[in-house]
């Protein structure tokens, strides 16, 4: 079988988590990668896995409050060019011939991977589309990621936080629910100039911003966490707690033994939190009766 995602092993091994990397690809000719394919995909996806909004935005956008196109989300990826948009379709692994691709690729990174971070877990897709010229702000994602360019051209440009205390702080806010999006560019960014059959690794958490070319853009993203990248995330958020109660907690990795209670502290809240969902759910009909009488 032809590999589908084509990267050096060695190379791989040593930025994997730590910095960004350049990948190349065989998918630029995909049939499920067609704009066909795309959008009949965008309007059997639920309502939440499909995002999109208008291209034109500045590097940053600190509040990720955007305009959106008035169109059903196939109308959106067929007519891409004419409504200069921006469109993720998140999740694409639950159809499953996406799947079947994601694992595809992905397959061949776990052989790499083995149990290194504590192995391969929830790998995810999502399909972006881009008008021409349009912007993807600066942000971060909390996962590996492959960034892989099947039509156009774009820039994309990987960085660092200005200093770890910027770092810190904005990750915090992202985990404990804040939007994605951050207030600065990345510093010291590299930027990958990617063309159909280029891509790019990106670690988690890497500050990142995509300027899209003079045509419309399709690009697959493939991704996974591990867990590592889980504690680290649980990390944060109860960090971003501890810092709304006017405390200075200390980042992921300094203390260990500190930083297990406070990941045991985020499962156990997110299951109590699950249990109460749970609960109010049950107890609805009943209530619903008893306001009847």
């Amino acid at each position: 079988m032809t590999s589908l995602l084509q990267l050096d092993p060695d190379r791989f091994a040593a930025v994997l988590g730590r910095t960004s990397m350049a990948v190349t690809h065989r998918l630029v000719d995909h049939p499920l990668l067609e704009r066909g394919a795309l959008a009949d995909l965008a309007d059997r996806l639920p309502a939440a896995s499909v995002e999109h909004n208008l291209g034109s935005l500045p590097t940053v956008v600190p509040t990720g409050e955007v305009t959106r196109v008035d169109a059903a989300p196939g109308d959106v990826v067929r007519t891409i060019e004419e409504n200069a948009s921006w469109m993720v379709l998140k999740n694409v692994e639950a159809d499953p011939a996406y799947a079947a691709l994601l694992d595809e690729c992905l397959d061949e990174v776990q052989t790499l991977l083995g149990d290194r971070d504590g192995g391969m877990r929830q790998r995810e897709a999502f399909i972006f589309l881009s008008a021409p010229n349009s912007v993807t702000p600066s942000h971060v994602d909390p996962e590996h990621n492959f960034l892989l360019q099947v039509r156009g051209t774009k820039q994309m440009h990987v960085g660092r936080f200005a200093d770890p205390a910027t770092e810190q702080r904005e990750l915090e806010r992202i985990y404990f629910g804040g939007h994605r999006n951050i207030e600065q560019p990345p510093a010291e960014d590299e930027c990958y100039e990617l063309a159909p059959g280029d891509g790019v690794y990106v670690r988690p958490d890497a500050p990142h911003y995509v300027v899209n070319g003079p045509g419309t853009s399709v690009s697959f993203s493939i991704t996974w966490r591990t867990p590592q990248t889980r504690h680290a995330a649980r990390v944060h958020r109860a960090n971003g707690h501890l810092r709304r109660l006017r405390m200075k907690p200390q980042a992921p990795g300094a203390d260990p033994r500190r930083d297990r209670a406070k990941a045991g502290f985020v499962v156990a809240a997110t299951a109590a939190a699950r249990a109460g969902r749970l609960l109010r759910e049950r107890l609805a009909p009943v209530a619903a009766r008893l306001r009847r009488g």
